[in-house]
């Protein structure tokens, strides 16, 4: 039987004595150990210029077993490397029947070093993070997982302007990097700078897949930076793949459905569809989570409330004064 297999990511490895030896052995386990069925061709995804492995995104129907040899070929030749991560999915109809995350382990200096920083970042020591990940790229310049991940030790740190730095820094070195454009959108947000977050949050979608979460959570953010610029078309595109998509329990773009379906809501009466947007308000209130704090009871009230005054309904004024007695002003002035 055949499954969808996507594989994607870059190893990088830090001398051409490395990544010879990786190169050849490579080519020898492909032969004698895996017998030619693995899902890569080493002249694809080998690059004796930068010295790395790169597999921008592999998508295909693929066995098991074929899946379980090029995940355990690709996990061999990571040995090898000092940086970089390669993530395979074998998925059947939607459901991820097996995931593998590849990663250098070794006792090579520069592998320590960046485990450390991540175990500190982890526990949320930043200052130690900071260290060890500076420590890092000292050891290994190239080392674009460490940018990336010392750029969020300074988001945590409030240190916006090195943040920056550091994921321009990773991207130009592996522009395969998600969490690094996610990064950059966070900041030009934060500035103001709303086209150039919607920029990077494109780019985050465009590096991430579907089975990530970080692609719903780059799926929503853009979303809002069009309403902030009452890009109601495009608002909605986002919000109608977010509101339909289906979250794993676990999963922590589930607990923003009952927002996402309510700023949706919202888009639908920019765009003249009042009937769709009571719709969406109702469904914002079924999967409202007491335990979510991006849904307001005001706020969806109040929203509430506006449709159906749009639409002409008498009890409209109920659901406004639910609001206002919640603490929404917009509601009070509306009804006012």
């Amino acid at each position: 039987m055949f499954y969808k297999t996507i594989i994607q990511g870059r190893l990088s490895f830090n001398n051409e004595k490395s990544f010879a030896k990786v190169f050849k052995m490579f080519e020898y386990r492909t032969e004698t150990y895996y017998k030619n069925d693995v899902l890569v061709a080493q002249e694809d995804i080998f690059n004796e210029e930068l010295l790395t492995l790169t597999i921008p995104r592999f998508v295909g129907n693929a066995s098991d077993k074929s899946f379980r040899n090029t995940v355990s070929l690709l996990d061999y030749c990571a040995q090898f490397a000092v940086s970089g991560e390669i993530n395979a999915w074998m998925i059947n109809e939607g459901k991820v029947l097996n995931y593998k995350n590849i990663q250098p382990e070794s006792d090579k200096a520069v592998v320590m070093q960046f485990k450390k920083g991540d175990d500190f970042f982890k526990e949320g020591q930043d200052d130690e993070a900071l260290e060890a990940f500076s420590k890092t790229i000292e050891k290994y310049d190239a080392h674009a997982q460490a940018y990336e991940r010392r750029g969020w030790t300074n988001m945590r740190l409030k240190n916006y302007s090195d943040a920056l730095y550091d994921f321009n820094k990773a991207v130009k070195i592996d522009d395969s990097i998600a969490f690094a454009y996610y990064g950059k959108a966070f900041i030009a947000r934060n500035e103001n700078n709303l086209k150039e977050a919607i920029a990077n949050f494109e780019l985050t979608l465009k590096k991430s897949i579907a089975l990530e979460e970080l692609y719903w959570k780059a799926r929503i953010k853009k979303a809002e930076c069009h309403i902030e610029l009452e890009e109601w078309d495009k608002a909605s595109f986002d919000l109608k793949f977010f509101t339909k998509r289906k979250f794993k329990e676990g999963d922590k773009n589930l607990k923003k459905k009952a927002y996402a379906h309510m700023i949706y809501s919202f888009v639908l009466l920019q765009e003249g569809e009042p009937k769709e947007a009571l719709q969406e308000i109702e469904k914002a209130f079924e999967h409202h989570d007491k335990n979510s704090r991006m849904f307001s009871e005001a706020e969806g009230f109040y929203y509430k409330g506006l449709i159906k005054k749009e639409l002409g309904k008498r009890d409209y004024k109920a659901d406004l004064k639910k609001a206002i007695e919640l603490g929404s002003k917009k509601a009070e002035a509306l009804l006012g």
